[in-house]
This record gives structure tokens, sequence and C-alpha cells, in this order.
């Protein structure tokens, strides 16, 4: 079954309208970033082209818009926020989306809030972008979403960020966050993401963790040994695909993205985990506001969504691999898909060669045996 269908088949346990009939919960794609230096006027000057790109290709499903207060979507509406923003050196917000009302679960939104100079390197500004799950379903969906989360990164130079699936809750969400709670303990693959402004006061050098889409800066990766080395380990995971925007790197762990189970965690989320655990906050914020009928993420209940990934390598058997330009670890046959007829003796202590060029991609070589 593939990754669409599954997610099709548990729909009917993701989506909720109201007794009224207004869609009050509903699955989307959403991914989510953390920049610096929001109140300077260049970047500013970016969120701007993000919001007009937006309007752009989704402007014909979009009814509201939140600045200031809410009121209804107008290409004007948005052209005079955006005139305010760019122009001026408040602190601001700013929303525009599908919804009707604030009561309404909205599947098109791109979201921003800046910081204040006088915040200086204290606070992160975020910005996050939500799509219906269906628009994976669509040819050239998945690449369409990517080209946005690539674009996005790019304009705002992220510091780091996420995306995948995640539960899209109303403007006004706080008696609705039960189900995204309960939701995310039945699939892990969730991303929960409702109070996403909230961690920009913890996310200061350290990431929230990773889905489907993980984006990380070339300043934090260098705690990891650097981009070109943090590639290079996640590349030779099969599933896994690494692309780079100015910032740093893009992280995409499968051609789609997976709900989980209880159960079952998603296999190739469990390995960006693995590498890029330790950038994670060791003192990240509750997921979720109080909830007096105990049904939502407190302290502890967070720190165990945290590391739900968490899992340890495996200690079977599994094949030895070396990347290209690091030395062989162990004498005898080695191979590699990057060329057809590639399986060759090495000496420990060689170093291994690279077929440039290969429509594989980067070259890995893998252990075939001693005789």
């Amino acid at each position: 079954m593939s990754g669409i269908e599954k997610i099709k088949q548990e729909l009917g346990n993701l989506e909720f309208d109201s007794f009224e009939g207004v869609p009050v919960v509903r699955l989307g794609v959403v991914v989510t970033l953390y920049f610096r230096n929001g109140y300077v006027p260049a970047v500013k000057e970016s969120i701007a082209a993000c919001f007009r790109k937006f309007s752009e290709e989704f402007g014909g499903v979009l009814r509201g818009i939140m600045y200031k207060r809410y009121k209804k979507y107008t290409p004007q509406a948005m052209g005079l926020a955006l005139g305010e923003i760019t122009s001026g050196s408040n602190r601001f917000e700013l929303a525009v989306n599908s919804a009707g009302s604030v009561y309404e679960a909205s599947t098109y939104d791109l979201t921003v809030l800046n910081t204040r100079e006088s915040n200086g390197d204290h606070v992160r500004s975020y910005m996050k972008m939500t799509v219906p799950w269906s628009m994976l379903d669509t040819p050239g969906g998945v690449e369409r979403f990517q080209t946005w989360v690539q674009y996005l990164s790019e304009q705002v130079d992220a510091e780091h960020g996420y995306g995948g699936l995640s539960t899209l809750l109303p403007y006004d969400f706080d008696k609705y966050m039960p189900v995204e709670y309960e939701l995310s303990q039945k699939y892990p693959g969730l991303e929960v993401d409702t109070l996403a402004m909230a961690h920009s006061l913890r996310l200061i050098g350290s990431i929230k963790g990773v889905n489907w889409f993980t984006i990380v800066s070339r300043t934090l990766l260098e705690r990891l040994g650097g981009l070109d080395s943090v590639r290079r380990k996640l590349s030779s995971q099969g599933g896994i695909h690494c692309l780079e925007y100015g910032g740093g790197l893009i992280v995409r762990a499968g051609a789609l993205p997976e709900l989980g189970s209880a159960t079952e965690m998603p296999k190739s989320y469990v390995a960006v985990n693995r590498v890029l655990k330790p950038l994670r906050a060791s003192d990240p914020d509750t997921l979720q506001s109080y909830s007096e009928y105990g049904n939502g993420y407190d302290e502890e209940r967070s720190l165990r969504w945290y590391e739900r990934f968490d899992e340890e390598e495996p200690t079977a058997q599994s094949p030895k691999t070396i990347a290209a330009g690091e030395t062989c670890t162990d004498t005898g046959y080695w191979f590699s898909p990057a060329q057809k007829n590639a399986r060759r003796f090495f000496n420990a202590g060689e170093v291994m060669p690279e077929f440039k060029g290969s429509p594989w991609g980067a070259t890995f070589w893998y252990w075939s045996g001693e005789a």
C-alpha cells in the first residue's frame, strides 16, 4: 500500500467537523521555519516576497487575513499590510489563509511573526506555511511542496525548521488542542505545531526535532562535523535525500510523509533523528498550553513526544558503508552502485575512489566480503 493510500485509509480518523458542519480539524502538510533578524529591512522585504508569491499561487482560495485583526482577504488588504510592515519598525504578525473565520480550520495558510531589534539574538522570528495533504496526491505535488520548502528557507535564511503532516486547527484553537494531543499519540508522524510561535523563545541554537523535512543551517551543522559530513551520513541510508539552500541543508526522509503508529515509527524519520539528535533542544518548551482535563501535553508528555524517534542504532549485522574520500576500514572486496561492475579489492587504509558525474549521485562503497 502506498503512502498516499495509507493516509486516505486513516483520513476518517484525522478530520472532523463541528456540530454546525464547520471544519475544525483537518490534515495538512506544514513547513515551519525559525530565523534571525526579522526586523531588518532586507529580511522584511524577503518576507513580503513570500506573501506575494503565496498569494499569486493560492489567491483563489484565500478568504481571511490576520493583521492587527481578522478580516476578509483581498489583494488590496494584503498590499496595505505589506506596505506597513516593510516601511515600519514595529513587531508584526501577519497571516493569510483559506478560513472563513477564526473558528474554521484553514488548509492554506502563510503566517509570520517577527522580532524587534531590541530582542537582539535572544528570540527567533518564525514563518509557517500550510497546504492540504491532498496536494501530495496530485501530479508533481511532492515536488511542488518541496520547491516551497526550498524557497521559503532561502528567503528567510532559515536557521532551522521542519515540515510534514500535521493537525490543522482553527485560529481559535484552544478547545481543539485535546484532539491534536490524541491524534499525535496515535500517529507519531504528525507534527504537534499549534504553538509553533512559542518555540521561538526556546529554540536558540537548537532544533525542535525531525520530520519528513528537516532544515538545518550550516552553523548548526558545524557541531556535527559540517554540512558535507552530515550529508554523507544521511545519504548513505536508503530513501533519505539531501538538498541545499543558501543557509544550509534540507533533509527529506522518504518519498512521502508518514503517519506512523503507536507500534511502528517511520524508519526514515528514526534514521534522520539518529544523526541530528545532538542538535535537539535540551530544554524544549511544552507543546501545548495547560489542559484542566489532563488530555494534553504537559512537560513530561512533551518530553516523551520529543524523544519518540530515539531508537538505538540496530546492532544486527548491517552492511558496512564507506563514503568516497574516506579510508577503507577492512581489507577485502567492496562494491558501489554508483557504477556498474564496480566490485573491487581494497586494502585497509586505502582511500575509496569517487565516480564523478554518476547518475546515482554521491559515491558510497559497501562491504562485499573477504572472498
